[in-house]
């Protein structure tokens, strides 16, 4: 995966958040990462940089191998909306977002279309294309 697919530049300082949360089993939501630890760290992050956050998506015991997520599609259909309702995705880890890169690459790039960023609060991975 290249810094170029994942990131489509700056967030605004302003900008509106929408949080996406998701656990594989539910022995993660239990004891790993649970959606209220993730929750609280991506709400933190957001709460540093000014962000406000407008929309939370959650994702419980769903794998990230694929499309077929209803709280996915629900999110990259209010991104694709005119204007969207939010500047910025928010995971924890991109594994979150997508387990596969050629389909993390391609809502990336759908996404970014419409202006919309992705980011994640664990892997800072600039906006270098190289």
């Amino acid at each position: 995966m290249t810094d170029a697919v994942v990131t489509t530049g700056e967030a605004p300082a302003m900008a509106r958040a929408a949080l996406y949360l998701r656990v594989s089993t539910p022995r993660q939501a239990d004891h790993d990462l649970s959606i209220p630890d993730q929750r609280r760290q991506l709400e933190a992050y957001c709460l540093s940089r000014g962000w406000e956050v407008v929309a939370e998506f959650v994702e419980p015991g769903v794998s990230g191998t694929d499309d077929r997520r209803p709280a996915f599609q629900d999110m990259i259909d209010s991104a694709m909306e005119k204007p969207a309702a939010f500047d910025i995705i928010v995971v924890h880890s991109f594994s979150r977002f997508f387990r596969d890169q050629f389909q993390l690459e391609f809502y990336v790039r759908r996404l970014a279309k419409n202006g919309i960023r992705l980011t994640s609060i664990t892997q800072d991975l600039g906006d270098d294309p190289m």
